[in-house]
């Protein structure tokens, strides 16, 4: 397939899906635009049929190489970063904040409109 070898090659997961279905059908979509891409399910999920919960979830996979052209493709953005979201003080709304917000010490809350420094939430 392409060339990869599974064992030589880091596999990142670009999306999760409710079954094996969904996923074999993304991977098409992928493997049409020559990105190398594989559906994966837990076998008791796929034994079983499982379209929903934990054993039903199937995740479509990629080169690493081809993560963000995958990504773009299929119109995924990239999953956030835990330690980029902020809880803002004054309505708890949870925030993902940029780059521009932690260089600048402080952020404008998108929900009360309040602004906040960052020192105060530390």
């Amino acid at each position: 397939m392409w060339g990869y070898k599974m064992e030589e090659t880091t596999w990142a997961t670009v999306l999760e899906t409710n079954g094996i279905i969904v996923a074999e059908m993304l991977v098409q979509r992928l493997q049409a635009a020559e990105i190398p891409a594989q559906a994966v399910q837990e076998s008791a999920g796929k034994a079983f049929g499982f379209m929903s919960g934990p054993l039903g979830t199937a995740y479509v996979r990629v080169p690493m190489q081809f993560l963000e052209e995958a990504r773009a493709l299929l119109d995924v953005e990239a999953p956030t970063d835990a330690d980029d979201i902020v809880i803002c003080p004054n309505c708890d709304s949870e925030l993902e904040l940029g780059d521009t917000e932690w260089e600048q010490g402080w952020f404008i809350c998108p929900v009360c409109e309040a602004k906040t420094s960052l020192e105060d939430l530390f």
